[in-house]
């Protein structure tokens, strides 16, 4: 080892340390990041994109704490202790911020697994409530996930609740989606009349596929009441190409069957009053 070296003290080693951490850490961004972006943008699939991301965020803290152990044994501190000191500081501090260590390792299981991409149209079964579950993914992150809602509404869901969710995907795969729409006939309706009308008004609504209206009768009995239901219940069933369009598209729908069914004359089904004692 040269004497300069040895005569230049342990301040001098710890800005070279310094200077040798940031140098190494420009390489490895301008160089193996950019390598890799490369690589993942050649794939079809965003989940090394998004890996090369999470890697991104979290060389720089590597380098740090790597470069501050050295900087200690420069100095001549004794870093066993602290790494123990560290290790217990660690445990408070996972205990306080369990549910941010929670959405990160939920966040990494999103990214893994893939159950929505960026762009994407979902249902969030459990977190909706009065705003709804229905929105576009705009971004996957470590700990939220952005979904932009049917009302314009930016919505930050804990990636911890979304992992405890059950996530519909409506645009993994590039398919016409089916919609219901339920409705009641009287009883004494003629089902085949109420069938027909129902099918043609369907298939003659805007945004309805060719060929794909159907109506079956689903029950006339309430399996959860355990009685007769007010008229017999009747399902039409379509297809769309594309899911956003399904309120718009099942507004018309609706409005079709009630101005064909009334001018069919089919009678609609009476809703029942109970009356406490």
């Amino acid at each position: 080892m040269p004497e300069w070296w040895i005569t230049a003290g342990p301040w001098a080693w710890s800005a070279a340390a310094v200077g040798g951490a940031l140098v190494f850490l420009l390489l490895v961004k301008k160089v193996l990041i950019r390598r890799l972006e490369r690589l993942a943008a050649a794939t079809e699939n965003d989940l090394d994109d998004r890996l090369v991301d999470f890697f991104r965020h979290f060389v720089g803290v590597i380098v740090v704490f790597a470069t501050f152990l050295v900087i200690l044994r420069i100095h001549h501190i004794r870093i066993t202790a602290l790494l123990a000191g560290a290790g217990i500081a660690g445990i408070a501090v996972g205990l306080a911020a369990k549910e941010t260590l929670s959405d990160i390792l939920a966040g990494v299981f999103l990214i893994a697994d893939r159950p929505m991409r960026v762009g994407d149209r979902v249902k969030i079964e459990r977190p909706g409530r009065d705003w709804g579950g229905w929105g576009d993914v705009v971004d996957v992150g470590l700990r939220r996930t952005m979904i932009r809602n049917t009302d314009g509404v930016i919505v930050n869901y804990p990636n911890n609740v979304l992992a405890n969710s059950v996530i519909t995907n409506f645009s993994y795969e590039d398919a016409p989606v089916r919609v219901r729409v339920r409705f009641q006939v009287g009883y004494d309706a003629d089902l085949a009349r109420a069938r027909e009308t129902a099918e043609r008004a369907i298939a003659r609504s805007e945004g309805v596929l060719p060929d794909t209206a159907q109506v079956v009768v689903r029950a006339m009995w309430d399996t959860t009441a355990g009685h007769l239901q007010s008229g017999i219940l009747m399902e039409g069933r379509y297809r769309i190409a594309d899911v956003r369009d399904r309120t718009r598209i099942r507004s018309g729908v609706i409005e079709n069957l009630l101005h064909d069914l009334r001018e069919a004359g089919v009678p609609l089904a009476l809703p029942r009053v109970s009356l406490g004692r």
